[in-house]
């Protein structure tokens, strides 16, 4: 009966101490590349057309794309994606959905299987973070600069931490 009571508090302790290695890094392409077309042959038109659609081109710019948000608001919303969550039983990839609600300065992860996560959000730049779990040991980050992708870090400070890549639904 003393060996079991002895073991019991090693394993507890091996537990604690286990190092996870980090989420491999994938990279997503970006949304705004298109795939080159294949060129194919096609009729030599008059000069009188080309003339023409030369004209148009130049006369008409195309729209440049809308200034990403600044401060809170660059944030506001949901993002949805595939997060690590460093948890040694309810861990690894899973869907994260995170809301930002920047009227009352607050955040919420809900993972697949790591339930729902809220804190008190810090913003500095283009980063939002805020502090969550029973203890205060989860700390997430979002980084964003262009208000409509960001990659996201879950630090816990008892099992390591986790990251991903979110895209903004809302």
């Amino acid at each position: 009966m003393k060996t079991v009571s002895r073991i019991i508090p090693v394993i507890f302790f091996l537990a604690l101490t286990v190092l996870r290695l980090p989420a491999p890094i994938s990279e997503i392409p970006s949304p705004t590349s298109a795939p080159e077309e294949q060129a194919k042959p096609k009729k030599t038109p008059s000069k009188s057309k080309t003339v023409e659609a030369e004209s148009k081109t130049k006369s008409s710019p195309k729209p440049s794309p809308p200034p990403a948000p600044q401060g809170p608001a660059r944030f506001a919303g949901t993002w949805s994606g595939i997060v690590n969550y460093p948890h040694p039983t309810l861990g690894g990839n899973q869907k994260c959905t995170v809301l930002i609600n920047p009227a009352d300065e607050s955040a919420s992860a809900t993972l697949q299987k790591g339930g729902v996560l809220p804190g008190k959000i810090n913003i500095g730049g283009n980063t939002l973070s805020w502090h969550s779990g029973m203890l205060g040991e989860l700390t997430f980050t979002l980084t964003t600069d262009d208000g409509r992708m960001a990659g996201m870090t879950i630090v816990s400070s008892l099992f390591g931490s986790g990251a991903g890549i979110l895209k903004k639904v809302n």
